[in-house]
């Protein structure tokens, strides 16, 4: 008799387990705080991963985790990507090229931010890394990333997560509060593609699952039941996505400065250029060269390379072309020219920066009044490949 209360008792405290979860699925705890509602809701309670409720599909079985292979790296069918814990990134990680973008991680109609996605990408890998908030753990993830039109749907329009083309298991090691995903940016041929981050997220106060995207939280998705009783939802356009596209990597670039050997004048490692405008008009359009060298020791440029020049021509009786001039090898970032009438004070300045490095370019100055122009001249400049 006493096994029979106990095991009526088990059944009892398993149902009410459930209910708190899925009760109404218009509550959620959110900061020890149970919000209810009396409009109708999306579910934010979570079983088989959201597809509860799909007539007439057939529901497969949970996925095998990926397994290991070298280096760390996991592989889904012909999909590759590395796991990384907060404690293997790397400093070299996080210097991503361009913009990084960041989603929020929310959960149903509320919208309740769970945690955040941050995605960006050096030249060979695209890193999506998830994070979770407080009193949060993420399971699972899903990652559909490709042409927007061909994320894969169920026919109620909720994405058939086990189609897509990334997919990880942090709860491999119980759960994970933050985790990277790095995938080689080879196996992207989009260069603007369509981002479905989905998270299955375990709230450590309500014991429960919810689904959560990552997307902008400005955006609605509408939807409409079909089914009250077992909370089957219709879904319209997916809003619950974003877009991204690969930044471009700019090259790593040193600063080069010019200098006239003959014509230089250095205090406390500034270095200055100058030339009579009279010397300047006579050389006519052939003009003068000015040096642009590496690394000068304060004013010591014994050990500096020249990589280029600097040519300063008089054209017109009110205009000065300089041109920038790079040797073989080398390719300019950018360029500052700074100029003026006496010893270190150049207030006027003209710069350029390039998208792409280029050897050369050119531009023209008015020329000051005075008898002497001083110039302050740098450019930033890369190895050519």
């Amino acid at each position: 008799m006493k096994q029979k209360y106990l095991l009526g008792y088990s059944f009892i405290a398993l149902f009410l387990i459930f209910a708190s979860c899925s009760k109404d699925e218009n509550e959620i705890v959110e900061n020890g705080i149970v919000e209810s509602e009396k409009v109708t809701l999306e579910p934010d309670f979570i079983e088989n991963d959201g597809s509860e409720g799909i007539e007439d599909e057939v529901q497969l079985e949970e996925e095998e985790a990926p397994s290991l292979t070298e280096n760390n790296s996991k592989t889904y069918g012909h999909r590759r990507y590395k796991l990384l814990t907060p404690s293997d990134v790397t400093p070299a990680d996080l210097e991503a090229c361009g913009q990084t973008t960041t989603m929020p991680l929310l959960v149903g109609s509320r919208k309740i931010e769970v945690g955040n996605v941050n995605v960006s990408n050096d030249e060979e890998n695209l890193y999506l890394t998830f994070k979770a908030n407080s009193n949060y753990l993420m399971k699972k993830v899903y990652l559909y990333i490709g042409a927007k039109q061909n994320i894969p749907f169920y026919s109620n329009g909720f994405p058939n997560l086990r189609k897509f083309n990334y997919k990880a298991f942090p709860y491999y090691f119980g759960g994970m509060k933050e985790a990277t995903y790095v995938i080689p940016l080879s196996s992207i041929e989009l260069d603007c593609f369509e981002i479905v981050a989905y998270s299955k997220i375990y709230s450590k106060k309500s014991n429960c699952f919810y689904t959560s995207f990552a997307y902008d939280q400005t955006l609605d998705q509408e939807y409409t039941y079909y089914n009250h009783y077992y909370g089957c939802v219709y879904y319209g356009d997916w809003i619950r996505s974003f877009e991204y596209c690969k930044q471009t990597c700019k090259a790593d670039c040193t600063e080069v400065y010019g200098y006239h050997e003959d014509c230089g004048i250095c205090e406390n490692g500034n270095l200055n250029t100058f030339f009579a405008y009279s010397f300047l008009d006579r050389r006519g359009e052939a003009g003068v060269d000015v040096e642009l060298i590496t690394s000068p020791e304060g004013c010591d440029i014994t050990n500096s390379e020249e990589v280029g020049h600097i040519n300063i021509s008089s054209i017109s009786e009110t205009k000065l072309k300089i041109e920038y001039q790079l040797s073989t090898g080398y390719e300019m970032c950018e360029l500052s020219f700074s100029y003026g009438i006496s010893r270190f004070n150049t207030p006027n300045n003209y710069s350029q920066q390039f998208d792409t490095p280029t050897t050369s370019y050119s531009f023209e100055i008015d020329k000051l009044t005075g008898a002497n122009i001083y110039l302050d001249s740098k450019a930033q400049i890369t190895s050519s490949n």
